[in-house]
């Protein structure tokens, strides 16, 4: 695979913002693109935030005159509360924008409760819509915007028209090494018809490379092969689920985890953690694990049973079966 996956500049323009998902490197990011003006691809979490503002402030942007929301999910969107209070207290403004289909989830953010039931989501306001077609002309370069929803009714493509570079959030997936790649498949708005459109509609796109959310700059061939990866690994991973109704083992998790481990073999990177508490948690979990005579716990098969569960409830939301 011809990639980045490592934070810094991916091009003349952009920046990868590695802001530590849960305490865990190359997971997650956020792009910042620079000409005269500057804009922020997403906001991360609430966590990420004070990393994602740190980076900026090194670079001597914080905060850029924009930050544009791939989708509504709390992972992209929670880091707007956090930096607007400190932009405030900076006595500075940025303009946050969404796809007009993702007002209304902005404004109450309760439906992250999927993901996340035990945290609590603070609701974003003062959103400028986007729709397909619209324009934002950072003076010396200009970003599209294209409706690609299925992840999430209200995702949105950004592209990056003279470096045609195409930010895709999580549209087409989960792709953290060369060889592990998770559908998109999520709670609450999933659709797979609009997923298999979004895609025909990317491959018509003029573009040369690719940015993940999670994680990742995609370039060379690899940028237009991709998709037709996304819809292979979406189509298995949907046979796997489908294969688990018919045996009543949604819920075994077990399973679920089992069974894409056989189908897919994936090559999953050992990630570094970078919070002290979350290496202390983990390094008690193993030291108890050790005593019981237990195989320790990997922080990538913790990070993939958690991806696998959010893919089953989207599944059960789609099929009407929770």
């Amino acid at each position: 695979m011809t990639a980045i996956r490592k934070p810094g500049k991916i091009n003349d323009n952009t920046t990868l913002i590695d802001y530590g998902y849960e305490g865990v490197a190359r997971v997650a990011g956020v792009y910042l693109v620079e000409a005269e003006k500057t804009c922020l691809i997403d906001s991360g979490s609430k966590e990420g935030a004070s990393q994602i503002i740190k980076t900026l402030e090194e670079l001597s942007v914080f905060p850029p005159d924009y930050v544009v929301l791939t989708h509504s999910h709390f992972d992209h969107s929670q880091g707007i509360p956090i930096m607007r209070k400190r932009a405030k207290k900076e006595q500075k403004t940025f303009e946050v924008l969404a796809s007009e289909n993702g007002i209304s989830l902005l404004e109450d953010q309760s439906f992250n409760k999927y993901f996340e039931p035990k945290k609590s989501f603070e609701n974003i306001k003062d959103v400028s819509p986007l729709k397909e077609g619209d324009k934002i002309d950072l003076e010396g370069l200009t970003l599209k915007i294209f409706d690609i929803p299925g992840h999430s009714k209200d995702h949105i493509a950004i592209l990056d028209e003279k470096n045609k570079n195409v930010f895709v959030g999580d549209a087409i997936g989960v792709k953290v090494g060369d060889n592990a790649f998770l559908s998109p498949v999520v709670p609450h708005t999933w659709n797979t018809d609009d997923y298999y459109a979004s895609l025909d509609k990317l491959r018509q796109m003029d573009y040369e490379s690719l940015c993940l959310a999670n994680f990742g700059y995609i370039y060379d061939t690899e940028a237009k092969e991709i998709l037709d990866e996304s819809r292979d690994i979406c189509d298995r991973e949907w046979r796997i689920l489908e294969t688990a109704e018919e045996k009543g083992k949604l819920d075994d998790m077990d399973y679920i985890v089992d069974s894409f481990l056989t189908e897919f073999n994936p090559v999953i990177p050992e990630f570094k953690i970078e919070k002290f508490m979350m290496r202390f948690l983990l390094g008690s979990v193993n030291s108890v694990r050790k005593l019981m005579r237990k195989e320790p716990v990997a922080v990538a098969n913790i990070i993939l049973e958690q991806t696998l569960k959010w893919h089953v409830l989207g599944y059960k939301i789609y099929k009407n079966l929770d």
